[in-house]
């Protein structure tokens, strides 16, 4: 039997994480995808943030963006403001009932990170970041 290859697992891993996000995020109402807003915007309170940064965080198209921002603003946990440097364009916002959000997902968040690891040495608990953070880099870099 031959061994998976690595991008098997990976989507696999994916999968999981996605599943768990979603699993916890249904208690509020919400999907993984929402909660995972709502920790990005905890993570830049005092960032000007538009719609075109979520297409690019979250590697979505502008459409998926658009979809997922109204459904946020329906649900109260997200406004979109008009920016100060171009009237055009919309700065998104958590609102109280948003930022509410923001420790409980947060502590989820670490939670399911300290799981990855937590079979891992530190120093291959780092190998394991580090090869992460370049495998999804790989879009951005040049051959």
């Amino acid at each position: 039997m031959t061994e998976r290859r690595l991008g098997a697992c990976l989507r696999d891993a994916e999968h999981q994480m996605n599943q768990e996000m979603n699993d916890f995020a249904r208690q509020y109402g919400l999907t993984g995808m929402q909660l995972s807003l709502v920790d990005f915007l905890g993570r830049h309170p005092t960032a000007t943030v538009f719609q075109v940064d979520l297409e690019h965080e979250f590697h979505v198209q502008r459409s998926t963006a658009s979809l997922l921002v109204k459904r946020m603003v329906e649900r109260d946990l997200v406004t979109r403001v008009v920016a100060a440097s171009d009237s055009r364009k919309r700065q998104l916002r958590l609102t109280p009932k948003g930022q509410q959000l923001v420790p409980i997902v947060q502590q989820h968040l670490e939670q399911q990170d300290a799981k990855m690891v937590a079979d891992l040495t530190a120093g291959e608990a780092r190998a394991f970041r580090h090869a992460l953070r370049n495998i999804s880099q790989w879009h951005t870099t040049k051959e």
